[in-house]
């Protein structure tokens, strides 16, 4: 009988972010959001006299001189503060404070007596503040009062808020949107110079992408009033950002069209062609116009981390604005910190969790700010770091994978004053040295964040985070390929690869109705259209259907999985069997291992236990579906899964590592998916992947257990089946055991060991940690693994599957659709067949 998971998860209320926004998620977090916390400037801001730039940088408001390199702090609190907006009389400057993923609010600072007051309050977001041109209203966008973002515009006066005007309200698309959700975004107002019109962002009757560009004049509801216009349509991604030049004639925004950079474009202010401003193989963005409209200020990760430039509205000069010191506003004192290997004694690279005495970070100007899964703030280094930080208590931690034991030194900070420490990192553990190696399945290394991501870079975070194996994933992003110069037909590595650490390049397919899938070992060409059922576009229809895309990079010699395919946390309710919803996000997972065309399995990017039901269906089916992990980390981006924090370990031997040895291993299921504890696990002398054969009648098996991990488990299980066969104790601090028993064995099965910790515990970047291996596979006699309920199971599965294909809108033609119906009606009679089920 396999074994049902069901589980209560936190609200998201309790362990999400910004829990007023009712719609948005990762995508707006990251490109639309500020950055709490960023280490390098952002969200530019002209002063009216065109003399100065505020922006945001280390949780404070900052302004620089145009062609200098000093910045001077204007406003500190514990909040991270951002998005300052100087207002036209010069005398007041507004900004957000964001109390780290809670709620983002505007106040205001009078820049005569350095005192700020709070324009909105409460638990809500309230973001993207704009001046009008008399200084006498503010519009902005806030998820007040039903969490969906609208335009406000709010009245001030000597710096008090005053009447508020809702110039959009709600309203729902009638169905969600892929990645956007049913109810409309409006965002990033701008104002026209006589202060009567808005231009502004609004996804309203656009099913995909962040929305189009509208313009409409400042009134209440305005989006049904008839008055709005698009002036200008294009899938966008949050980053559009358009700004109303001075003169009225035009606008500046930024806009990925065309490239798979962001780059800056003009375009009439009441519609008309874009006109290409920037041409960088990197991303430009935030444009703000000078006061005199000669020069655009913007933010350019030419150089990977986000900088401040200029670019002269005409004539093509550009200067970048980096920051070389900084005057601070309060005494601060300088702290360096070594992360040193304690077997070697040499420097190395680790993930770093600093914390000042004021809960802030205080990352290093060269280093990429990042926010956890823990909600916690961290970056990665080299070995070696320093920074400023304020007088008192100041605390640094540096984790590297799951095989060494954090270190951590707390220190009192005095103004003034150079501090040194020293963190050695000791091993728990070295799988590595008896054969070992580690990789995620499933990273990207640009994504469209704010970090421009590098190879170099890239591996640099894989040896902060200890593992070995990169697989990079070129992927689309709506209708822009990201990467795709880093494939190269016929090579397999990246030439960074080394013996001890290793990059290869493959590819994500990414259809939201079947499920996303990576394809590793492509040796001629890239399998485009990259996806399809993409609503509105000429790629709307299902077909080719997965198994096609699978079978297709076959004939390259390529291998393919489903990639995080189902669970994740649900908002304070069971999480369901897939088939009891809408069968997850890998749909046709069944059809393609009946049809024997995946490869392998990427099991989980995400700790859900969910996703061991639909894989110990398939392996009760008697198919040997080998599994890996791979957290779907979105490398460029500042909210996202850390490298590495879902992988898979596999057997090598002392063959020691190469590409081949690996996709081997991994082929053969001959290891193990974890987030953090370490298993190893035997039957007899076989290890996951392996298969013992006994005679008729069967006989006594040894099974042989390990278990090491960072963090306290609750959980250790020796699996059959798919049904908990043995309850292993947990003994002292719960995050060692060991196992041996004798274990009669009558019929053919499947075995696994899976360890699983109830809640989030650092330093485990995910929602808790669990492991589980490969199966060992144990053959009595001719006797098959066959289920009677896991061959229903995946009949009821491709039935449902079948009629929602069937209702799909987008075919192009019946000869599509029976196409694909008929590829899943082939895969149902093989559970059929397989189970004895009645056709």
């Amino acid at each position: 009988m396999l074994l049902v998971v069901a589980l209560i998860v936190p609200s998201a209320r309790a362990q999400g972010v910004y829990p007023a926004a009712r719609t948005g998620g990762s995508y707006m977090y990251n490109y639309y959001f500020p950055p709490a916390g960023s280490s390098t400037p952002w969200w530019p801001s002209w002063s009216p006299d065109g003399k100065w730039l505020a922006f945001a940088m280390d949780g404070s408001i900052w302004k620089v001189r145009p062609g200098e390199s000093i910045a001077y702090e204007i406003v500190w609190a514990r909040e991270y503060l951002s998005s300052p907006e100087w207002s036209p009389d010069g005398k007041w400057l507004v900004y957000t404070a964001d109390d780290d993923g809670q709620s983002i609010n505007l106040r205001i600072l009078d820049l005569e007596t350095g005192r700020s007051t709070a324009l909105t309050t409460g638990n809500h977001v309230n973001v993207d503040p704009a001046w009008s041109p008399d200084g006498k209203r503010l519009a902005y966008v806030s998820t007040d009062p039903n969490g969906y973002f609208n335009i406000h515009v709010m009245e001030i006066e000597n710096g008090q808020s005053g009447r508020v005007l809702a110039v959009t309200a709600d309203h729902s698309f009638g169905r969600n949107r892929l990645y956007l959700g049913a109810y409309d975004l409006h965002i990033s107002p701008t104002w026209s110079p006589d202060g009567k019109e808005l231009i502004f962002v609004s996804n309203r009757d656009i099913p995909l992408g962040s929305g189009a560009i509208w313009r409409a004049p400042v009134e209440a509801d305005v989006m049904n009033s008839g008055k709005a216009t698009i002036i200008h349509k294009e899938e966008s991604l949050y980053r559009t950002r358009p700004h109303w030049s001075p003169d009225g004639k035009r606008l500046v925004y930024s806009s990925h069209l065309g490239h798979q950079y962001v780059n800056l474009f003009v375009l009439p202010a009441g519609g008309g062609e874009p006109y290409k401003m920037t041409f960088g193989e990197y991303d430009s963005f935030h444009p703000r116009w000078s006061p005199d409209g000669e020069w655009i200020a913007y933010v350019s990760n030419e150089d990977g981390l986000p900088q401040l430039k200029l670019l002269k509205s005409w004539g093509g000069k550009q200067q970048l604005l980096k920051i070389v010191s900084k005057k601070w506003s309060r005494p601060m004192g300088t702290v360096t910190v070594r992360v040193v290997d304690g077997e070697t004694g040499r420097e190395t690279p680790a993930r770093i969790y600093p914390k000042a005495s004021d809960g802030k970070a205080y990352t290093p100007g060269d280093a990429y700010e990042r926010l956890s899964a823990l909600r916690e703030h961290l970056f990665h280094t080299p070995g070696r770091f320093t920074t400023e930080v304020p007088p008192g208590e100041y605390t640094v931690e540096a984790v590297k994978g799951f095989e060494y034991w954090p270190a951590k030194e707390t220190i009192q900070i005095k103004a003034g004053k150079t501090h040194s420490v020293v963190l050695t990192l000791k091993r728990m553990t070295n799988l590595k040295a008896r054969g070992w190696y580690s990789g995620s399945n499933h990273v990207h290394m640009n994504y469209a964040g704010n970090l421009h991501n590098t190879p170099e870079n890239l591996f640099l975070m894989n040896a902060a985070e200890d593992a070995d194996v990169i697989c990079h994933l070129i992927a689309n992003k709506d209708n822009r390929i990201l990467d795709y110069q880093y494939f190269v037909p016929g090579r397999a590595l990246h030439p960074l690869s080394t013996s001890e650490r290793i990059m290869h390049t493959g590819q994500e397919y990414r259809p939201p109705f079947y499920g996303h899938i990576s394809i590793l070992n492509l040796k001629e060409y890239l399998i485009s259209p990259f996806t399809t059922g993409y609503e509105g576009t000429a790629i709307e229809s299902l077909y080719p259907s997965n198994t096609d895309i699978f079978r297709l990079a076959k004939q390259q010699g390529a291998i393919g999985a489903y990639v995080h395919p189902f669970g994740g946390p649900v908002s304070g309710v069971q999480m369901r069997d897939p088939l009891e919803t809408d069968l997850g996000i890998a749909k046709a997972f069944p059809v393609d291992v009946a049809l024997e065309t995946i490869s392998y399995h990427e099991l989980w990017s995400t700790a859900s236990e969910v996703g061991l039901i639909p894989w110990h269906h398939a392996l009760n089916n008697g198919f040997k579906v080998p599994v890996t992990g791979g957290e779907d980390s979105i490398s460029s981006m500042h909210r996202t899964p850390l490298v590495g924090s879902m992988r898979g370990y596999l057997f090598l031997g002392k063959r020691g590592l190469r590409w081949d040895r690996f996709t081997e291993a991994l082929l053969r299921g001959r290891g193990f998916v974890t987030n953090g504890p370490l298993l190893e696990f035997w039957a007899g002398k076989a290890m996951p992947g392996e298969e013992i054969r006994l005679p008729e009648g069967g006989s006594a098996i040894r099974f042989r257990a390990i278990l090491r991990s960072l963090v306290p488990l609750d959980r250790l299980e020796l699996v059959r089946n798919g049904s908990v066969l043995e309850k292993i104790p947990l003994p002292g601090d719960r995050r060692h055991a060991e196992f041996e028993k004798d274990i009669e064995v009558t019929h053919s099965g499947w075995y696994t060991l899976q360890a699983f910790g109830n809640e989030r515990v650092h330093p485990v970047e995910d929602a808790r940690p669990m492991a589980t291996t490969n199966p060992v596979y144990v053959m009595v006699g001719g006797e098959p693994i066959r289920s009677k309920e896991s061959a229903d199971y995946f009949v009821r599965w491709i039935d449902k599957l079948a009629q929602m294909a069937g209702s799909h809108p987008g075919w192009r033609s019946e000869k599509e659709k029976q196409h694909v119906l008929a590829q899943f009606q082939e895969a149902r009679e093989v559970y059929v067949g397989r189970g004895g089920v009645n056709p």
